[in-house]
């Protein structure tokens, strides 16, 4: 009886410790837990952007926005590509330190890549359109509700597929559907439209707030 009663015991300790590093690492993600949308604010030279940003569609990448904002990443990073009636591109910290004009800005990020997170399906693209973008190495989910490159959504900017890291954009006035398959959408502007479409090159972010 008694060796019953402890390895009982023992039972219930491994048990509880292996829940407990579960909860831990779960929480170690930056991701909400429930998929329940973030509130980032982007305080620029400007004036303040709010985000909406969503785990359920684009959980990885919005853990790594999430993690590089509180790291302070993005502090004093300068928008450093604007395109009239498209988009402002931003999060390169080698815009912080490097002058105006120097072509090395848009080449930094964190130090790492990560996977791209789109779900072709969920943006509409044709069986033909998913196989040509397979051709150019793009590999996709089926189960993400991606949303699609539209006036107002954040999304990460990159230089082919599987090389997102640090840097954004944001699109300005019109929809990019030529787009789609192609960048990660992870959010969109719920506050401060108005501040996206007056930024104008080298603008500075001066800090990235979550809430």
């Amino acid at each position: 009886m008694t060796k019953k009663i402890i390895f009982l015991i023992v039972l219930v300790i491994i048990v509880a410790v292996g829940i407990y590093l579960m909860v831990r690492e779960r929480k170690n993600d930056n991701i909400s837990e429930t998929g329940k949308a973030i509130t980032a604010v982007l305080s620029t030279s400007k004036g303040d952007i709010t985000l909406e940003l969503y785990p359920n569609v684009a959980p990885k990448t919005v853990g790594n926005f999430v993690k590089l904002a509180k790291e302070g990443f993005y502090d004093g990073t300068k928008f450093h590509r604007v395109i009239s009636d498209f988009m402002i591109q931003g999060g390169d910290s080698l815009s912080k330190t490097l002058p105006q004009g120097d072509p090395r800005i848009g080449t930094g990020g964190p130090g790492y890549v990560f996977e791209d997170e789109i779900n072709p399906k969920a943006l509409g693209l044709t069986d033909q359109e998913i196989a040509e973008k397979k051709q150019l190495g793009y590999k996709y989910s089926d189960d993400l509700p991606s949303m699609k490159v539209d006036v107002g959504v954040i999304a990460m900017a990159n230089s082919g597929p599987n090389t997102n890291g640090s840097q954004f954009f944001i699109v300005t006035t019109q929809p990019q559907p030529h787009l789609n398959g192609l960048h990660t959408v992870f959010g969109k502007v719920i506050g401060g439209m108005n501040v996206v479409t007056s930024i104008a090159q080298w603008d500075v972010l001066e800090s990235v707030t979550i809430k």
